[in-house]
């Protein structure tokens, strides 16, 4: 940990390319670590999600010298707002000038109005030996117990995740 600033983004965004490891896409960094990403989420069949105790679990299973590094990202989400629209277009149409224009303006102003956003966690392990593989793969069944799902992160994730990263725009481009 020596010399690396906590938090910094440079090796994350400026990278080199994507390997295959296994099942899983990793980033190449522009120092040449090998980056492995997943998203964490709530599992929602589980009303006792446990993510703090899951933390802790995943910390105390990982070897000495690895690191991990969770981040929490504000990412636009249009899912709300796409679900409103498609039930707003489906409304009766109204049968009145008056109610049309204020229909056509609802759906206008839905249309214009910021994208809501969602907190995403992720967690970004730099892989130092081919040992962290079986680990990484098994942090799946390590979590589930606690309530939470693990998704890893294919090359196209990856790559949406490292734009957001270095450009974070307030419109979705997805």
């Amino acid at each position: 940990m020596a010399g690396q600033t906590i938090g910094s983004t440079r090796t994350f965004v400026l990278a080199k390319g994507f390997i295959q490891v296994g099942a899983h896409a990793v980033l190449i960094g522009e120092d040449d670590t090998r980056r492995l990403f997943a998203e964490v989420y709530a599992d929602p069949d589980r009303p006792d999600v446990r993510p703090q105790e899951a933390y802790q679990a995943v910390l105390s299973s990982m070897q000495p010298g690895w690191t991990l590094r969770l981040l929490q990202l504000f990412w636009p989400d249009p899912e709300p707002r796409l679900e409103f629209q498609k039930q707003v277009s489906q409304w009766k149409l109204p049968g009145t000038d008056g109610l049309d224009i204020l229909h056509q303006g609802l759906l206008l102003a839905v249309q214009e109005y910021p994208l809501p956003f969602v907190r995403r966690t992720i967690l970004e392990f730099v892989l130092s030996g081919d040992d962290g593989v079986d680990w990484w793969a098994g942090m799946s069944g390590l979590c589930a117990g606690f309530g939470l799902r693990i998704r890893y992160l294919d090359q196209t994730a990856i790559q949406e995740l490292t734009r957001w990263v270095l450009n974070p725009t307030l419109e979705y481009h997805g």
